[in-house]
């Protein structure tokens, strides 16, 4: 019995360790300077490097060369914001804000630069035809029709000629 229970132990340890994720270490280190700036507890560090994280992977979200990629990362700014306001007290987020509040803003700068960059290269996402385009069919010119030769009639056509057909 005791045997059983310790493969269950190893095997509960080790499924744990697999699931586990590696910290972004560039995200890690912001939010342990975070910490030690504003003298944060380790439970609010944690907190904050969620919140860094997920700016980041919502931001990276965000195709360059969007059409409003300026106003999504705008928003993503605006919940991080929200975040970092709920997760500190008043005095500790104002703080931050004086601290870090210029970085966070020259950081959004850089990527609002990268996709201007990307724009000059490659031209806006958006006048691409996309599969909701094509679905509305906005892509077609004035006067050009959707159907092809060959293919001018309908199902209905086809289940009266064949009456033998099954509904």
């Amino acid at each position: 019995m005791k045997k059983f229970l310790l493969i269950i132990m190893v095997f509960i340890c080790v499924s744990s360790i697999a699931q586990h994720k590696e910290k972004d270490k560039e995200l890690s280190t912001q939010a342990e300077n975070i910490k030690k700036k504003l003298s944060l507890d380790n439970k609010t560090e944690h907190l904050v490097y969620n919140v860094l994280y997920h700016v980041k992977t919502r931001i990276a979200d965000i195709p360059l060369g969007h059409a409003n990629y300026e106003k999504l990362v705008s928003y993503v700014n605006d919940e991080k914001v929200g975040m970092m306001k709920a997760l500190m007290s008043v005095s500790k987020y104002k703080e931050y804000e004086n601290l870090f509040g210029a970085a966070d803003k020259q950081q959004i700068a850089t990527i609002l630069a990268k996709n201007t960059e990307h724009v000059k290269k490659y031209g806006i996402l958006s006048e691409k035809i996309t599969s909701a385009d094509i679905e509305d069919n906005s892509f077609l010119k004035n006067g050009e029709n959707e159907t092809t030769e060959g293919s001018e009639t309908d199902d209905t056509e086809n289940i009266n000629e064949n009456p033998n057909k099954e509904k």
